[in-house]
């Protein structure tokens, strides 16, 4: 008789439910990594606005909440550079509402970043201040 060389059925087996196993442990691992990674959508358009108001400010003596018109920003759409996230203006409560002087930036999570319970809404206002969902985290 000859020597065979190979793998039993049993062999597999056990090397396919390692991978399986390794896999379970990593998967959720990978999906926290994804959503904090999208967060950096929000927070460079967030930035990205901010001087976009800052250079309207210098044209109009005024600030705007139009995002996506040519009579606004001129955005294309209201959303984040890469669709995770909807963004609006409004004027910040912090003074008194008036938006000629101060506004307010959020980002708000959409599919499939809308898992991120941490960072639903990302703000930043026109003092710089900048805060998520939970303190600390977003930024």
């Amino acid at each position: 008789m000859r020597d065979q060389a190979g793998f039993t059925l049993i062999e597999l087996m056990i090397v396919v439910v390692i991978i399986g196993i390794l896999a379970v442990i990593s998967y959720p691992s990978y999906q926290s990594y994804l959503i904090e990674t999208r967060r950096s959508d929000a927070r460079s358009s967030l930035l990205d606005i901010s001087a976009r108001l800052e250079r309207f400010m210098i044209s109009n003596n005024s600030y705007t909440t139009v995002v996506s018109g040519a009579a606004g920003l001129n955005l294309g759409s209201n959303t984040s550079a890469e669709g995770y996230y909807t963004i609006a203006i409004t004027a910040g409560t912090f003074c008194g509402s008036n938006i000629a002087i101060c506004y307010q930036i959020t980002a708000t999570a959409i599919a499939p970043q809308d898992q991120d319970t941490e960072c639903a809404t990302i703000t930043l206002n026109s003092t710089g201040a900048r805060s998520g969902t939970t303190a600390g985290a977003c930024w």
